[in-house]
């Protein structure tokens, strides 16, 4: 079994040397650490981040319950398991350390084997939580990123925008949408081969997505269109964010093999500031394409703002 890291509390100094050469002496269990009440166990829970805690029942000042209620108050304490050691055999006193939050209990005077044995098992439980956690976390991953770009998908780009536009009708948090798109990619296509249009692609998002603040959403939209969804961005932040953008991708060469590809992008933008500008995701998403191909349409490499000038949308004048 993989080693995991175990913290003892207890505040008798003997007590608490029995119960960690037990554990050291199981030869397969990890590396020990002791403290001499709660709330040294919690400072070392939250410092060290040990995979299991072994606790007294009964100490002075911060005894195993308030342990126990201390690290529910802290949710990034929450998965350590706390394994308790008591001489109270009372059912009531058990049923409420399971109530409290505790994933076992091993009573006092206790026997090495039992313990070793109990904190065998929950070290597994932990440690396949985490595998369960981690893979979960992958499959998530890979159903809301775009394989080629690594960035997110459609998906998860429309999601993101019906949750930003809620939050801009109920609490007026301004939004804004970029949609960029790279010039001639066709051309790139054609000219040099889809491998090294795709590396194109790639690197236009890696540029994008290290411009941007990580509270925003870079996603990919369809073909080489890239959306940007800009939380708490009025209209001004949102032009300047986009021009510096495409400067951004104009002077950013891209290097594919031997060859290096120049290249530029067309931004539309739209913002609501308020919640009267914008009623659902899908205006917002038709206002940023309309900019979008009018900066294609009036010469490309430039940033349109939506305004209603610009309605009925202008044809799309190619790739």
């Amino acid at each position: 079994m993989p080693r995991g890291r175990i913290l003892v509390v207890d505040d008798s100094a003997p007590v608490r040397a029995a119960v960690a050469e037990t554990l050291r002496q199981a030869g397969d269990l990890a590396e020990v650490l002791e403290a001499e009440d709660g709330l040294v166990a919690l400072r070392l829970m939250a410092e060290e981040r040990p995979d299991l805690v072994v606790c007294d029942l009964v100490m002075p000042g911060c005894d195993g319950i308030q342990l126990l209620r201390l690290r529910a108050a802290k949710p990034e304490l929450a998965s350590i398991p706390v394994l308790i050691l008591t001489a109270d055999t009372e059912l009531d006193r058990k049923v409420e350390l399971f109530d409290r939050g505790a994933s076992d209990y091993v009573c006092k005077p206790f026997d090495p084997r039992e313990l070793v044995a109990r904190v065998r098992v929950h070290l597994r439980l932990k440690l396949m939580a985490e595998d369960l956690a981690a893979a979960n976390e992958k499959l998530y991953r890979l159903s809301c990123t775009d394989p080629l770009t690594e960035l997110f998908n459609r998906r998860h780009f429309n999601n993101v925008l019906d949750v930003e536009v809620a939050r801009l009708q109920r609490y007026g948090i301004p939004l804004a949408l970029i949609l960029a798109d790279i010039d001639h990619f066709k051309r790139v296509n054609d000219e040099h081969g889809h491998p090294v249009g795709d590396e194109v692609l790639r690197r236009v998002a890696v540029t994008l997505g290290r411009s941007v603040r990580k509270a925003d959403v870079v996603a990919r939209y369809g073909g080489e269109e890239i959306a940007i969804v800009l939380t708490n961005t009025g209209t001004a932040g949102a032009f300047v964010l986009a021009e510096r953008l495409r400067a951004a991708v104009e002077t950013t060469p891209v290097q594919a093999g031997e060859r290096t590809v120049r290249c530029t992008a067309s931004f539309g933008v739209a913002a609501a500031d308020t919640s009267a500008d914008v009623t659902d995701a899908a205006k917002l998403v038709t206002r940023a394409d309309c900019a979008l191909y009018a900066a294609k349409r009036d010469g490309r490499n430039r940033v349109v703002m939506w305004s209603p000038a610009l309605e009925p949308a202008a044809s799309d004048p190619g790739a």
